[in-house]
């Protein structure tokens, strides 16, 4: 995928996607790429509902500099969630430490909304002792926000990210489920015009799959993801597989592309983070990895197969749809948090077989 906008909001000038409304300055810290913006949607919505006449800040993290694969929240929320968003320093180092507050002096934030990925105690010492140092009150920093629920609403899974952080920031109760609504990216009608342009003919039946990943881990093999296309190419249903992702996936993806026997479209790397959700919401089913795109997909409500590593503990970044089929390895090691793993060999996503995910696949597609 490329950049629709900018992603590296610079810090001294933070973009303004519309005219802010009188009233306070609302922060809300929450660093991440596309999966991590999509996860917390409802939360923003909420939180934009709540503060309806204040000012709402995003402080994010500037993208793309260590991981080119990393897409920024303007390359994918909707435009009229935040009034404003500033980069965030990311590091440790006393450079970074002044450069945070200053930026948080020159915000001049009445209120911030702490939607940081978990944190350990020290670091959430240390960030308390920082916004207490900078006069900046935080909602969402105590230890029982930071802390996933040991099991979530079903058996054998923990707790959602987006519970823990709604949890973390709601201030009071509020356990209402997360509606359709709130899940959306709005996708204009240009859009939406867009990918059907880069899909050519309406399909049918179309699937997509995206097999890339930032995390190595998290990486199925392209043995196995052959070996399913091999296999989905035999339902004679399907009219169209379609692929999309990153640049640096094209070639790989290009692997499957050339393997299908039917009309097939290689779109890595040649459209923005929107339209590629454009074009998941025109399939029939999205199958890839716990990434992004897989997060997109719940997000325009198309049908899931997801392949997950046992890295995060299980139910924690499942993805949020009610129609999805999501394989995972219940493992002595999970929740490891590993990028890479050297002494297991990925046996969690090893475990994980062609035929099991191929009839997922089956099912939700109604056929068989």
């Amino acid at each position: 995928m490329v950049r629709s906008r900018e992603a590296n909001v610079d810090a001294d000038d933070g973009r303004r996607w519309r005219a802010g409304p009188n009233g306070r300055r609302i922060g809300v810290l929450r660093v991440g790429s596309l999966g991590d913006h999509l996860i917390a949607l409802p939360v923003y919505r909420r939180l934009r509902e709540r503060h309806r006449s204040d000012c709402l800040v995003l402080i994010s993290n500037a993208l793309g500099k260590s991981n080119v694969k990393l897409v920024g929240p303007t390359d994918i929320l909707p435009r009229a969630l935040f009034d404003e968003v500033h980069a965030y320093p990311v590091g440790s180092g006393p450079k970074t430490v002044v450069e945070t507050f200053q930026l948080f002096r020159r915000l001049a934030i009445d209120l911030l909304y702490y939607a940081m990925p978990p944190r350990s105690e020290a670091q959430r010492w240390r960030d308390r002792a920082f916004f207490r140092v900078a006069g900046v009150p935080v909602i969402g920093l105590g230890a029982d926000a930071a802390r996933r629920a040991a099991v979530g609403s079903r058996p054998g899974t923990c707790e959602h990210e987006t519970d823990r952080l709604w949890r973390g920031v709601r201030g009071g109760p509020d356990r209402r489920p997360i509606a359709r609504s709130e899940l959306s990216m709005e996708l204009s009608g240009d859009e939406i015009a867009a990918a059907r342009a880069a899909i050519g003919v309406a399909p049918r039946c179309a699937v997509t799959l995206s097999i890339g990943t930032k995390c190595e881990v998290n990486d199925w093999g392209l043995d196995n993801w052959m070996r399913l296309v091999a296999e989905l190419s035999k339902l004679g249903n399907i009219d169209r597989l379609i692929m999309i992702g990153a640049a640096d996936e094209r070639a790989s993806s290009e692997a499957l592309r050339s393997k299908w026997p039917g009309a097939a479209i290689n779109l890595c790397g040649a459209l923005t983070p929107r339209v590629s959700a454009a074009v998941i919401a025109q399939s029939k089913l999205f199958v890839g990895h716990d990434s992004g795109p897989m997060h997109m997909a719940a997000a325009v409500g198309v049908p899931i197969v997801a392949v997950f590593s046992s890295r995060n503990l299980p139910g924690a970044w499942f993805p949020l749809s009610a129609n999805h089929r999501v394989h995972y390895t219940m493992i002595e090691c999970m929740g490891c948090r590993r990028v890479r793993c050297l002494d297991r060999a990925k046996e969690c996503i090893r475990r994980i077989s062609v035929a099991e995910v191929h009839a997922s696949c089956v099912s939700l597609l109604g056929v068989g």
